[in-house]
Protein backbone atom coordinates (compact mmCIF):
# COMPACT_ATOMS: atom_id res chain seq x y z
CA UNK A 1 0.00 0.00 0.00
CA UNK A 2 1.34 3.19 -0.87
CA UNK A 3 3.12 5.29 2.03
CA UNK A 4 0.71 8.92 1.12
CA UNK A 5 -2.16 6.53 1.38
CA UNK A 6 -0.97 5.27 5.00
CA UNK A 7 0.10 8.89 6.13
CA UNK A 8 -3.38 10.18 5.16
CA UNK A 9 -4.98 7.48 7.19
CA UNK A 10 -2.40 7.69 9.86
CA UNK A 11 -3.20 11.38 10.09
CA UNK A 12 -6.79 10.97 9.77
CA UNK A 13 -7.04 8.59 12.51
CA UNK A 14 -5.25 11.49 14.76
CA UNK A 15 -7.14 14.22 13.64
CA UNK A 16 -10.48 12.73 14.00
CA UNK A 17 -9.82 11.66 17.65
CA UNK A 18 -9.19 15.31 18.34
CA UNK A 19 -12.07 16.29 16.40
CA UNK A 20 -14.10 13.30 18.46
CA UNK A 21 -13.75 15.69 21.17
CA UNK A 22 -14.06 19.38 19.34
CA UNK A 23 -17.08 17.72 17.75
CA UNK A 24 -18.90 15.36 20.15
CA UNK A 25 -19.24 18.56 22.15
CA UNK A 26 -22.70 18.90 21.45
CA UNK A 27 -23.05 15.38 21.15
CA UNK A 28 -22.06 15.06 24.87
CA UNK A 29 -23.95 17.50 26.26
CA UNK A 30 -27.24 17.08 24.51
CA UNK A 31 -28.69 14.97 27.82
CA UNK A 32 -27.72 17.59 29.54
CA UNK A 33 -29.36 20.43 27.08
CA UNK A 34 -32.24 18.41 26.33
CA UNK A 35 -32.94 17.33 30.40
CA UNK A 36 -32.77 21.24 31.48
CA UNK A 37 -34.04 23.29 28.74
CA UNK A 38 -37.31 23.13 26.69
CA UNK A 39 -37.09 22.76 23.03
CA UNK A 40 -38.29 26.25 22.74
CA UNK A 41 -35.00 27.29 24.69
CA UNK A 42 -33.22 25.25 23.01
CA UNK A 43 -34.24 26.20 20.08
CA UNK A 44 -33.15 29.94 20.54
CA UNK A 45 -29.86 28.73 21.14
CA UNK A 46 -29.93 27.29 17.83
CA UNK A 47 -30.87 29.99 16.09
CA UNK A 48 -28.17 31.94 18.07
CA UNK A 49 -25.59 29.63 17.17
CA UNK A 50 -26.49 29.85 13.53
CA UNK A 51 -25.94 33.31 13.30
CA UNK A 52 -22.61 32.76 14.74
CA UNK A 53 -21.63 30.59 12.08
CA UNK A 54 -22.83 32.86 9.75
CA UNK A 55 -21.02 35.75 10.94
CA UNK A 56 -17.52 33.81 11.48
CA UNK A 57 -17.58 33.81 7.90
CA UNK A 58 -17.58 37.57 7.52
CA UNK A 59 -15.10 37.40 10.65
CA UNK A 60 -12.46 35.32 9.22
CA UNK A 61 -13.19 36.61 5.44
CA UNK A 62 -11.57 33.61 3.47
CA UNK A 63 -7.86 34.35 5.65
CA UNK A 64 -8.06 30.82 7.23
CA UNK A 65 -7.56 29.06 3.51
CA UNK A 66 -5.75 31.90 2.12
CA UNK A 67 -3.32 31.82 5.32
CA UNK A 68 -2.92 28.16 5.25
CA UNK A 69 -1.70 27.82 1.88
CA UNK A 70 0.58 30.79 2.21
CA UNK A 71 2.33 29.54 4.91
CA UNK A 72 2.40 26.18 3.62
CA UNK A 73 4.45 27.43 -0.02
CA UNK A 74 6.73 29.91 2.07
CA UNK A 75 10.21 28.91 1.88
CA UNK A 76 11.37 30.17 4.60
CA UNK A 77 11.36 30.38 8.44
CA UNK A 78 10.97 34.39 8.26
CA UNK A 79 8.47 34.18 5.31
CA UNK A 80 6.25 32.02 7.81
CA UNK A 81 6.85 34.17 10.39
CA UNK A 82 5.64 37.04 8.45
CA UNK A 83 2.50 35.35 7.16
CA UNK A 84 1.10 34.11 10.35
CA UNK A 85 1.89 37.71 12.22
CA UNK A 86 0.08 39.90 9.98
CA UNK A 87 -2.46 37.15 9.73
CA UNK A 88 -3.07 37.01 13.06
CA UNK A 89 -2.82 40.79 13.78
CA UNK A 90 -5.00 41.88 10.74
CA UNK A 91 -7.86 39.36 11.61
CA UNK A 92 -7.90 41.12 15.81
CA UNK A 93 -8.34 44.27 14.42
CA UNK A 94 -11.10 43.65 12.34
CA UNK A 95 -12.76 41.37 14.74
CA UNK A 96 -13.21 43.80 17.42
CA UNK A 97 -14.68 46.03 14.77
CA UNK A 98 -17.69 43.41 14.12
CA UNK A 99 -17.73 42.75 17.22
CA UNK A 100 -18.26 46.43 18.52
CA UNK A 101 -20.78 46.85 16.01
CA UNK A 102 -22.78 43.19 16.78
CA UNK A 103 -22.38 44.35 20.74
CA UNK A 104 -24.29 47.64 20.29
CA UNK A 105 -26.74 46.27 18.03
CA UNK A 106 -27.72 43.80 19.89
CA UNK A 107 -31.44 44.18 20.63
CA UNK A 108 -32.11 44.44 16.73
CA UNK A 109 -30.62 41.35 15.91
CA UNK A 110 -31.75 39.36 18.98
CA UNK A 111 -35.60 40.33 17.75
CA UNK A 112 -34.33 39.73 14.26
CA UNK A 113 -32.91 35.88 14.75
CA UNK A 114 -35.15 34.82 17.95
CA UNK A 115 -38.55 37.06 17.52
CA UNK A 116 -37.24 38.96 21.12
CA UNK A 117 -35.79 41.64 21.88
CA UNK A 118 -35.09 40.17 25.55
CA UNK A 119 -32.51 37.48 23.71
CA UNK A 120 -29.58 40.44 23.60
CA UNK A 121 -27.89 39.36 26.25
CA UNK A 122 -26.69 36.10 24.13
CA UNK A 123 -25.83 38.17 21.35
CA UNK A 124 -23.14 40.51 23.32
CA UNK A 125 -22.01 37.30 24.86
CA UNK A 126 -21.30 36.19 21.29
CA UNK A 127 -19.80 39.51 20.53
CA UNK A 128 -17.26 38.47 22.90
CA UNK A 129 -17.11 34.80 21.61
CA UNK A 130 -16.17 35.84 17.90
CA UNK A 131 -13.06 37.86 18.48
CA UNK A 132 -11.94 34.63 20.07
CA UNK A 133 -13.21 32.44 17.73
CA UNK A 134 -11.50 34.21 15.14
CA UNK A 135 -7.92 34.18 16.74
CA UNK A 136 -7.16 30.80 18.29
CA UNK A 137 -8.20 29.59 14.70
CA UNK A 138 -4.72 30.51 13.10
CA UNK A 139 -2.35 29.34 15.72
CA UNK A 140 -4.20 25.72 15.22
CA UNK A 141 -4.10 25.90 11.86
CA UNK A 142 -0.42 26.42 11.90
CA UNK A 143 0.02 23.45 14.07
CA UNK A 144 -2.20 21.45 11.48
CA UNK A 145 0.29 23.20 8.82
CA UNK A 146 3.00 21.71 10.38
CA UNK A 147 1.48 18.37 10.58
CA UNK A 148 2.08 18.19 14.19
CA UNK A 149 -1.18 16.37 14.58
CA UNK A 150 -0.90 14.69 18.16
CA UNK A 151 0.07 18.29 19.07
CA UNK A 152 -3.24 19.52 17.77
CA UNK A 153 -5.38 16.88 19.05
CA UNK A 154 -3.71 17.26 22.39
CA UNK A 155 -4.97 20.78 22.82
CA UNK A 156 -8.53 20.34 20.99
CA UNK A 157 -9.06 17.42 23.70
CA UNK A 158 -8.22 19.48 26.45
CA UNK A 159 -10.44 22.37 25.26
CA UNK A 160 -13.24 20.10 25.08
CA UNK A 161 -13.09 18.84 28.49
CA UNK A 162 -12.55 22.55 29.92
CA UNK A 163 -16.14 23.12 27.81
CA UNK A 164 -18.34 20.29 29.44
CA UNK A 165 -16.93 20.90 33.20
CA UNK A 166 -17.84 24.57 32.71
CA UNK A 167 -21.45 23.55 31.15
CA UNK A 168 -22.29 21.07 33.69
CA UNK A 169 -20.84 23.59 36.66
CA UNK A 170 -22.98 26.76 35.54
CA UNK A 171 -26.00 24.56 34.29
CA UNK A 172 -26.22 21.97 37.06
CA UNK A 173 -24.56 23.73 40.04
CA UNK A 174 -25.48 27.40 39.36
CA UNK A 175 -28.99 27.04 37.62
CA UNK A 176 -27.70 29.39 34.48
CA UNK A 177 -29.76 29.31 31.70
CA UNK A 178 -28.64 29.10 27.95
CA UNK A 179 -26.11 31.66 28.51
CA UNK A 180 -24.21 29.15 30.64
CA UNK A 181 -23.48 27.98 27.18
CA UNK A 182 -22.07 31.03 25.92
CA UNK A 183 -19.54 31.56 29.17
CA UNK A 184 -18.43 27.68 28.38
CA UNK A 185 -16.96 28.52 24.94
CA UNK A 186 -15.88 31.87 26.43
CA UNK A 187 -13.17 30.13 28.58
CA UNK A 188 -12.50 27.10 26.63
CA UNK A 189 -11.90 29.36 23.53
CA UNK A 190 -9.77 31.38 25.61
CA UNK A 191 -7.90 28.10 26.60
CA UNK A 192 -7.34 27.14 22.61
CA UNK A 193 -6.10 30.62 21.49
CA UNK A 194 -3.51 30.84 24.69
CA UNK A 195 -2.41 27.69 24.48
CA UNK A 196 -2.16 27.47 20.67
CA UNK A 197 -0.50 30.61 20.33
CA UNK A 198 2.42 29.32 23.04
CA UNK A 199 3.55 26.34 20.47
CA UNK A 200 3.68 28.85 17.65
CA UNK A 201 5.59 31.99 19.16
CA UNK A 202 7.97 30.92 16.80
CA UNK A 203 6.39 32.40 14.55
CA UNK A 204 5.03 35.13 15.59
CA UNK A 205 5.95 39.06 15.69
CA UNK A 206 4.35 42.22 16.21
CA UNK A 207 4.21 43.48 12.54
CA UNK A 208 2.05 43.86 9.85
CA UNK A 209 3.50 43.72 6.37
CA UNK A 210 0.86 45.30 4.09
CA UNK A 211 2.14 43.94 1.08
CA UNK A 212 1.58 40.38 2.21
CA UNK A 213 -1.23 40.94 3.54
CA UNK A 214 -2.40 42.51 -0.32
CA UNK A 215 -1.18 38.58 -1.28
CA UNK A 216 -3.48 37.37 1.69
CA UNK A 217 -6.62 39.07 0.51
CA UNK A 218 -6.45 38.88 -2.77
CA UNK A 219 -6.43 35.24 -2.17
CA UNK A 220 -9.34 35.14 0.90
CA UNK A 221 -12.12 37.27 -0.37
CA UNK A 222 -12.99 34.50 -2.73
CA UNK A 223 -13.48 32.34 -0.05
CA UNK A 224 -15.66 34.45 1.79
CA UNK A 225 -18.26 33.60 -0.68
CA UNK A 226 -17.75 30.26 -0.66
CA UNK A 227 -17.78 29.52 2.75
CA UNK A 228 -20.73 31.64 3.31
CA UNK A 229 -22.35 29.68 0.57
CA UNK A 230 -21.46 26.53 2.81
CA UNK A 231 -22.53 27.73 6.05
CA UNK A 232 -26.34 28.90 4.65
CA UNK A 233 -26.20 24.86 3.34
CA UNK A 234 -25.96 24.17 6.81
CA UNK A 235 -27.55 26.38 8.76
CA UNK A 236 -30.14 28.69 6.83
CA UNK A 237 -32.60 25.58 7.24
CA UNK A 238 -33.42 26.69 11.10
CA UNK A 239 -34.55 29.91 10.13
CA UNK A 240 -36.77 28.58 7.34
CA UNK A 241 -37.96 26.16 9.91
CA UNK A 242 -38.62 28.63 12.58
CA UNK A 243 -40.41 30.62 9.95
CA UNK A 244 -43.42 27.89 9.21
CA UNK A 245 -42.91 25.79 12.01
CA UNK A 246 -41.88 27.88 15.60
CA UNK A 247 -38.57 27.72 17.53
CA UNK A 248 -39.83 24.34 19.20
CA UNK A 249 -39.45 22.41 15.90
CA UNK A 250 -36.20 24.01 14.96
CA UNK A 251 -35.11 22.71 18.92
CA UNK A 252 -36.03 19.30 18.12
CA UNK A 253 -34.90 19.52 14.73
CA UNK A 254 -31.19 21.05 16.29
CA UNK A 255 -30.66 18.29 18.94
CA UNK A 256 -31.74 15.08 16.64
CA UNK A 257 -29.36 17.02 13.89
CA UNK A 258 -26.22 16.49 16.12
CA UNK A 259 -26.84 12.78 16.59
CA UNK A 260 -25.27 12.36 13.36
CA UNK A 261 -22.75 14.88 14.03
CA UNK A 262 -20.70 11.14 14.43
CA UNK A 263 -20.32 11.22 10.48
CA UNK A 264 -19.08 14.82 10.63
CA UNK A 265 -16.21 13.69 13.06
CA UNK A 266 -14.85 11.50 9.86
CA UNK A 267 -15.23 14.30 7.45
CA UNK A 268 -13.45 16.90 10.23
CA UNK A 269 -10.54 14.64 10.87
CA UNK A 270 -10.47 13.96 7.17
CA UNK A 271 -10.68 17.42 6.42
CA UNK A 272 -8.10 18.74 8.68
CA UNK A 273 -5.56 16.21 7.41
CA UNK A 274 -6.30 16.71 3.82
CA UNK A 275 -5.93 19.53 2.63
CA UNK A 276 -1.81 20.25 3.78
CA UNK A 277 -1.59 16.78 2.84
CA UNK A 278 -2.93 17.17 -1.16
CA UNK A 279 -1.29 20.60 -0.79
CA UNK A 280 2.44 18.81 -0.03
CA UNK A 281 1.81 16.37 -2.50
CA UNK A 282 1.20 19.08 -5.86
CA UNK A 283 4.60 18.10 -7.92
CA UNK A 284 4.42 14.55 -6.92
CA UNK A 285 4.37 11.69 -9.66
CA UNK A 286 1.19 9.33 -9.60
CA UNK A 287 -0.98 11.87 -7.35
CA UNK A 288 -3.63 11.17 -9.37
CA UNK A 289 -3.72 7.36 -8.64
CA UNK A 290 -3.23 8.24 -4.86
CA UNK A 291 -6.23 10.69 -4.98
CA UNK A 292 -8.09 8.19 -6.47
CA UNK A 293 -7.41 5.52 -3.86
CA UNK A 294 -8.20 7.85 -1.10
CA UNK A 295 -11.41 8.42 -2.44
CA UNK A 296 -12.75 5.47 -2.98
CA UNK A 297 -11.78 4.09 0.79
CA UNK A 298 -13.54 7.46 1.92
CA UNK A 299 -16.61 6.27 0.51
CA UNK A 300 -16.41 2.56 1.45
CA UNK A 301 -15.67 4.22 5.05
CA UNK A 302 -18.67 6.85 4.69
CA UNK A 303 -21.06 3.85 3.42
CA UNK A 304 -20.03 2.30 6.86
CA UNK A 305 -20.34 4.49 9.27
CA UNK A 306 -23.90 5.60 7.15
CA UNK A 307 -25.11 1.84 7.88
CA UNK A 308 -24.24 1.88 11.29
CA UNK A 309 -25.67 4.99 12.61
CA UNK A 310 -28.56 5.07 10.40
CA UNK A 311 -29.75 1.55 11.91
CA UNK A 312 -28.33 1.97 15.56
CA UNK A 313 -28.97 5.22 16.09
CA UNK A 314 -32.85 5.48 17.07
CA UNK A 315 -31.34 2.30 19.76
CA UNK A 316 -29.13 4.08 20.68
CA UNK A 317 -30.74 7.58 21.86
CA UNK A 318 -33.25 5.66 23.72
CA UNK A 319 -30.70 3.82 26.49
CA UNK A 320 -31.91 4.58 29.60
CA UNK A 321 -29.14 4.76 32.30
CA UNK A 322 -30.18 5.36 35.79
CA UNK A 323 -33.29 7.41 34.42
CA UNK A 324 -31.04 9.21 31.94
CA UNK A 325 -31.25 8.80 28.06
CA UNK A 326 -28.86 10.39 25.75
CA UNK A 327 -31.80 12.47 23.90
CA UNK A 328 -34.96 13.32 26.25
CA UNK A 329 -38.46 11.88 25.13
CA UNK A 330 -39.38 15.17 23.71
CA UNK A 331 -37.20 15.17 21.34
CA UNK A 332 -37.64 11.62 19.73
CA UNK A 333 -39.75 12.72 17.13
CA UNK A 334 -36.79 14.29 15.34
CA UNK A 335 -35.04 10.82 14.98
CA UNK A 336 -36.50 10.32 11.90
CA UNK A 337 -34.04 12.94 9.72
CA UNK A 338 -30.65 10.87 10.97
CA UNK A 339 -30.47 8.79 7.49
CA UNK A 340 -30.73 11.84 5.41
CA UNK A 341 -28.11 14.04 7.42
CA UNK A 342 -25.87 11.20 7.65
CA UNK A 343 -26.39 11.17 3.79
CA UNK A 344 -25.58 14.82 3.79
CA UNK A 345 -22.29 14.78 5.84
CA UNK A 346 -21.23 11.70 3.41
CA UNK A 347 -21.76 13.78 0.21
CA UNK A 348 -19.78 16.81 2.02
CA UNK A 349 -16.98 14.72 2.75
CA UNK A 350 -17.06 13.37 -1.29
CA UNK A 351 -17.07 17.14 -2.35
CA UNK A 352 -14.27 18.07 0.12
CA UNK A 353 -12.14 15.12 -1.74
CA UNK A 354 -12.71 16.53 -4.96
CA UNK A 355 -11.73 20.13 -4.08
CA UNK A 356 -8.04 19.09 -5.29
CA UNK A 357 -8.23 20.55 -8.94
CA UNK A 358 -9.62 24.11 -8.03
CA UNK A 359 -6.10 24.32 -5.81
CA UNK A 360 -3.88 22.55 -8.30
CA UNK A 361 -5.20 24.52 -11.16
CA UNK A 362 -6.29 28.05 -9.35
CA UNK A 363 -9.57 27.40 -10.19
CA UNK A 364 -11.53 28.83 -7.19
CA UNK A 365 -14.40 30.13 -8.67
CA UNK A 366 -15.38 26.32 -9.37
CA UNK A 367 -15.75 26.06 -5.42
CA UNK A 368 -17.74 29.09 -5.64
CA UNK A 369 -20.13 27.93 -8.53
CA UNK A 370 -20.54 24.50 -7.04
CA UNK A 371 -21.05 25.77 -3.45
CA UNK A 372 -23.57 28.86 -4.88
CA UNK A 373 -25.63 26.34 -6.88
CA UNK A 374 -25.79 24.21 -3.21
CA UNK A 375 -26.81 27.44 -1.94
CA UNK A 376 -29.22 28.39 -3.85
CA UNK A 377 -31.02 24.84 -4.37
CA UNK A 378 -30.93 24.37 -0.38
CA UNK A 379 -32.61 27.51 0.14
CA UNK A 380 -35.43 26.99 -3.00
CA UNK A 381 -35.70 23.22 -1.42
CA UNK A 382 -36.70 24.17 1.84
CA UNK A 383 -39.53 26.66 1.01
CA UNK A 384 -40.68 23.54 -0.76
CA UNK A 385 -40.23 20.65 1.27
CA UNK A 386 -40.86 22.14 4.48
CA UNK A 387 -44.45 23.09 4.74
CA UNK A 388 -45.52 19.69 4.18
CA UNK A 389 -42.92 17.62 5.48
CA UNK A 390 -41.42 19.81 8.47
CA UNK A 391 -38.15 18.58 9.83
CA UNK A 392 -37.74 15.55 7.38
CA UNK A 393 -38.23 18.19 4.74
CA UNK A 394 -35.55 20.68 5.87
CA UNK A 395 -33.23 17.42 6.56
CA UNK A 396 -33.88 16.04 2.50
CA UNK A 397 -33.23 19.50 1.45
CA UNK A 398 -29.82 19.39 2.80
CA UNK A 399 -28.60 16.12 1.55
CA UNK A 400 -29.83 17.50 -1.96
CA UNK A 401 -28.02 20.50 -1.65
CA UNK A 402 -24.62 18.76 -0.95
CA UNK A 403 -25.42 16.19 -3.53
CA UNK A 404 -26.18 18.85 -6.27
CA UNK A 405 -23.05 20.47 -5.36
CA UNK A 406 -20.94 17.42 -5.61
CA UNK A 407 -22.17 16.96 -9.01
CA UNK A 408 -21.64 20.17 -10.41
CA UNK A 409 -17.87 20.79 -9.27
CA UNK A 410 -16.86 16.91 -9.82
CA UNK A 411 -18.13 18.18 -13.49
CA UNK A 412 -16.02 21.36 -13.43
CA UNK A 413 -13.27 19.95 -11.70
CA UNK A 414 -12.52 16.68 -14.37
CA UNK A 415 -12.35 19.03 -16.86
CA UNK A 416 -9.29 20.45 -16.02
CA UNK A 417 -7.65 17.83 -13.57
CA UNK A 418 -8.80 14.08 -14.89
CA UNK A 419 -8.49 11.84 -11.93
CA UNK A 420 -9.83 8.38 -12.88
CA UNK A 421 -12.42 7.43 -10.28
CA UNK A 422 -13.14 3.71 -9.41
CA UNK A 423 -16.59 4.27 -10.09
CA UNK A 424 -17.49 0.62 -10.45
CA UNK A 425 -16.04 -0.42 -7.21
CA UNK A 426 -17.91 2.76 -5.39
CA UNK A 427 -21.78 1.78 -7.06
CA UNK A 428 -21.26 -1.95 -6.25
CA UNK A 429 -20.36 -0.43 -2.40
CA UNK A 430 -23.28 1.53 -2.25
CA UNK A 431 -26.24 -0.66 -3.67
CA UNK A 432 -24.61 -3.83 -1.47
CA UNK A 433 -25.17 -0.54 1.50
CA UNK A 434 -28.41 0.50 0.45
CA UNK A 435 -29.95 -2.88 -0.15
CA UNK A 436 -28.52 -3.71 3.30
CA UNK A 437 -30.42 -0.33 4.83
CA UNK A 438 -33.51 -0.89 3.26
CA UNK A 439 -34.02 -4.95 4.21
CA UNK A 440 -33.47 -4.07 7.67
CA UNK A 441 -35.79 -0.93 7.55
CA UNK A 442 -38.46 -3.63 5.98
CA UNK A 443 -38.02 -5.81 8.94
CA UNK A 444 -38.00 -3.41 11.66
CA UNK A 445 -41.19 -2.12 10.48
CA UNK A 446 -43.36 -4.77 9.33
CA UNK A 447 -41.54 -8.46 10.70
CA UNK A 448 -43.53 -9.74 13.07
CA UNK A 449 -40.08 -10.67 15.46
CA UNK A 450 -38.90 -9.21 19.09
CA UNK A 451 -36.54 -6.64 19.09
CA UNK A 452 -33.83 -8.55 20.18
CA UNK A 453 -34.10 -10.38 16.79
CA UNK A 454 -34.60 -7.24 14.85
CA UNK A 455 -31.21 -5.47 16.78
CA UNK A 456 -29.19 -9.22 16.09
CA UNK A 457 -30.37 -8.54 12.27
CA UNK A 458 -28.72 -5.13 12.14
CA UNK A 459 -25.68 -5.72 14.08
CA UNK A 460 -25.33 -8.86 11.19
CA UNK A 461 -25.99 -7.06 8.40
CA UNK A 462 -23.31 -3.91 9.71
CA UNK A 463 -20.74 -6.56 10.32
CA UNK A 464 -21.07 -8.45 6.65
CA UNK A 465 -21.09 -4.80 4.80
CA UNK A 466 -18.25 -4.22 6.92
CA UNK A 467 -16.15 -7.04 5.87
CA UNK A 468 -17.23 -6.69 2.14
CA UNK A 469 -16.24 -3.37 1.83
CA UNK A 470 -13.71 -2.57 4.66
CA UNK A 471 -12.59 -5.40 5.96
CA UNK A 472 -9.08 -6.41 4.37
CA UNK A 473 -8.43 -3.13 3.76
CA UNK A 474 -9.15 -1.72 7.16
CA UNK A 475 -6.82 -4.48 8.43
CA UNK A 476 -3.82 -3.11 6.29
CA UNK A 477 -4.37 0.27 7.24
CA UNK A 478 -4.86 -0.11 11.02
CA UNK A 479 -1.69 -2.39 10.76
CA UNK A 480 0.50 0.22 9.19
CA UNK A 481 -0.60 2.53 11.98
CA UNK A 482 -0.47 0.32 14.71
CA UNK A 483 3.40 -0.66 13.21
CA UNK A 484 4.08 3.05 12.75
CA UNK A 485 3.19 4.22 16.39
CA UNK A 486 4.82 1.71 18.23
Amino acid sequence: MPSQIKKIFSDTVIYTVGSVFNRLLPFLLLPLYTLYFKPAEYGVFSLVYSFWFFASVFYLYGMETSFQKFFIEAKSTEEKRTVFSSSVIMIFLTSVVFSTIIYFSADFIAFKITGEAGNSYLIKLLAFILVIDSLYRFPMVLINSLQRSKLYSAINAAAVVINVIVNIVLIVYYYMGIEAIFYSYIISYSFLFVVSLAFSLEYFSLSLDTAKIKKLLKFAYLFLFYGLFLISIDLIDRFILEYFKGSAVVGIYSASYRIGIVMNLVITGFKVAWTPFFLNMKEEEGNKDIFSKIFTYFCYGGLVVFLLFSLLADDLVKINIAGYTLLNEQYWSGLVIIPYILMAYLFSGLYLNITVASFFQNKIRFLIISSGAGCVSNVILNFILIPPLSMTGAAIATMLSYFIMFLVLYFQSQSVFRIRYEWKKIFIAAIITFMAYFINIYISDYAKISYIYVLSIEIFSILVVFALLMGKKSIELAMSYVSKRT
